[in-house]
């Protein structure tokens, strides 16, 4: 007849290694080692009621997951006497659901909500051991340290919140004699949905995504969730999310989404416009079912140009505007055939990035030389643009100087703003373009070029040529090609534009669609340019942790702008556009003034004085 364990832990203060499984093993020693005799009466230790009430607070939210999924483990389990137990990570007990009459009777008191069931003061035990060692457990019978507890079966397993940190655990007790294999797992399902509960709540302002290679697992404890901010990065995966996707390291505040999935942050965005259930495949090739939560699309904009016209690369235009379109086109079939090109267009509408793209479309192998002819002087503009031998004038340096125009040699030669050039120097340029040579100043014989001729004008040239300013041959020989460039104001894709601007910033931000209204309403006099510049101002303004534009930061900003001539918004005022986003965020929020006032970061006062004034 084999020895009672305690026996044998009395006597000697070990256990052979073929008494229990290892992890009960080092905890009967420790217990010996602590001074606990496993034949005395376990002590009752508790909190008061004041420290429990208080630890209760400390817990409130996990608690009230708990007490939830609690009462449904119990209907799991009916029948079988079980006390289900909510306990803190240090094994004090906080909840206790009420349990078969006969067992509560013969674990007395010691379960009661405030007792502290920790393996220093219950020995070894189901909930010492997760508090101890985070690990699922099951303690059968006669596994317990002390005899007293010798006729009970205990099966716990811990809840972590989102940040990985214990949080609590829940415990099913019941008499040994009506173990049930499949306890622990019921358990362990209990903790898993209350951790996907915690995940949800805590990181409800947050883009979270479900995912599991099934379709039909998804909302089901089986798939996995990712939370990330509005400009991709992750926030924190859980436990599952982290197992469907080993391999892959879901670093938090580390791991980019484009770094998970081969479909870009932006993209995925646009796809959820049109369906929260969408599919990704990860960066090693495995498929997922994808289903998003807190996703709104004012929150989460962006524009997905058409894909036949997406932002050149190249040149980092944008062409989903049709006239823009036009000129692009029109621009790459002159280059193609050495044509000389002249783009018209207000400062800012992205003369030089059009002139960039056509060098790139012609596929020379030069260089793109681009010279702003209102920043030459008058006195020295034939040496600057042509060159001049060694010794050529007082001061010049030795050995002479290439010119801007010779360095354009199998390139492209970009003149921005021609139309200033001066008037004695336009007749040498229209002879260099009639025969394509020139000849530097103090030289003595002729240099032959080869080149693609871009000029680029935001004024007039036909009032010009009417002024006596500009000469008639010259405007023919540059403008065998024209395209025209419409200003911000006139331009349909005003939106892609946005998005482009702020993907190209090195801190890259997500932008509201109302706050791109607002932006829209403004006329921009300075096109693109101007619009750029704003952008990285407000990218700079506002704070790091925030990783998305809104209304509330537009706002402030742009009522700074100019409001003279050409400047004025573009569709009514600024004040009737405030009315209308202010409109439409009451109708959305039905009529609630303080989630109006808190969602676009203005007082109370403002929504009403605006809702009176929209009253007939």
């Amino acid at each position: 007849m084999k020895d009672n364990p305690r026996n044998l832990i009395v006597r000697d203060g070990v256990l052979p290694s073929h008494v229990f499984a290892e992890e009960i093993r080092a905890s009967w020693e420790r217990c010996f080692r602590l001074g606990l005799d496993p034949f005395d009466r376990p002590r009752l230790d508790s909190v008061n009621e004041r420290d429990l009430a208080q630890l209760r607070e400390q817990n409130d939210l996990v608690r009230r997951f708990a007490l939830l999924e609690m009462r449904n483990l119990q209907q799991q389990i009916a029948g079988s006497n079980f006390i289900i137990i909510f306990a803190n990570s240090d094994g004090v007990i906080l909840d206790e659901v009420p349990a078969d009459p006969g067992l509560t009777g013969r674990t007395g008191s010691k379960t009661a909500p405030g007792n502290i069931w920790s393996e220093d003061i219950k020995g070894t035990n189901a909930l010492g051991l997760v508090s101890s060692s985070h690990e699922p457990r099951t303690v059968h019978g006669s596994e317990h340290y002390f005899e007293g507890y010798s006729d009970l079966t205990c099966a716990a397993a811990p809840i972590f919140d989102a940040c990985g940190r214990m949080a609590g655990i829940i415990d099913a007790t019941s008499d040994c004699r009506s173990r049930q294999q499949h306890t622990l797992a019921l358990v362990k399902m209990s903790c898993l949905t209350i951790e996907n509960s915690l995940f949800r709540n805590r990181f409800m302002e947050e883009l979270i995504i479900e995912f599991h290679s099934r379709h039909e697992f998804l909302g089901t404890l089986h798939s996995g969730m990712l939370a990330f901010r509005l400009d991709g990065s992750l926030v924190r995966p859980n436990r599952q999310a982290n197992f469907l996707l080993q391999g892959i390291p879901l670093l938090p505040e580390k791991t980019h989404f484009n770094e998970i999935f081969y479909t870009p942050f932006h993209e995925f965005l646009h796809n959820l416009r049109n369906s929260l259930l969408v599919n990704l495949t990860d960066i090693k090739g495995s498929s997922f079912a994808v289903k998003a939560f807190n996703f709104h699309p004012r929150r989460f904009y962006y524009v997905s140009p058409d894909p036949s016209k997406k932002p050149l690369k190249q040149s980092g235009m944008v062409c989903d505007d049709p006239a823009v379109e036009v000129a692009v086109k029109m621009v790459e079939r002159a280059a193609q055939g050495n044509a000389a090109i002249l783009i018209r267009g207000e400062t800012g509408t992205g003369k030089e990035l059009l002139a960039r793209h056509a060098h790139v479309a012609s596929g020379r192998k030069g260089d793109f030389v681009g010279v702003n002819c209102a920043a030459l002087t008058e006195t020295l503009i034939e040496s600057e643009l042509f060159g001049y031998a060694d010794g050529a004038f007082t001061g010049a340096m030795r050995g002479g100087a290439v010119g801007l125009v010779r360095k354009a040699d199998r390139g492209t030669l970009f003149l921005d703003e021609i139309g200033v050039m001066p008037l004695q120097f336009q007749v040498k340029l229209l002879r260099f373009l009639d025969r394509m040579q020139i000849r530097p100043v103090g030289a003595t014989e002729d240099i032959q070029l080869d080149i693609q001729l871009v000029s680029a004008s935001n004024s007039d040239l036909a009032q010009a040529i009417e002024a006596g300013e500009f000469r008639s041959d010259l405007f023919y020989r540059i403008n065998a090609v024209e395209a025209v460039l419409p200003p911000l104001r006139e331009r349909s894709d005003f939106k892609v534009i946005v998005r482009a601007i702020l993907d190209s910033l090195d801190r890259p931000l997500l932008i509201e669609e109302e706050a791109v209204d607002l932006l829209e309403t403004y006329a921009w006099p300075g096109n693109i340019r101007e619009l750029k510049n704003f952008l990285t101002r407000l990218s700079i303004l506002i704070d790091e942790g925030q990783h998305g534009i809104s209304v509330k930061n537009v706002q402030p900003l742009l009522q700074t702008l100019p409001s003279g001539t050409g400047s004025g918004t573009k569709r009514g005022n600024l004040a009737e556009q405030e009315r209308e986003i202010i409109l439409s965020a009451y109708a959305r929020h039905r009529g609630n003034i303080s989630a109006v006032a808190r969602e676009l970061g203005i007082s109370r006062n403002k929504v009403y004085k605006k809702l009176k004034e929209a009253r007939p």
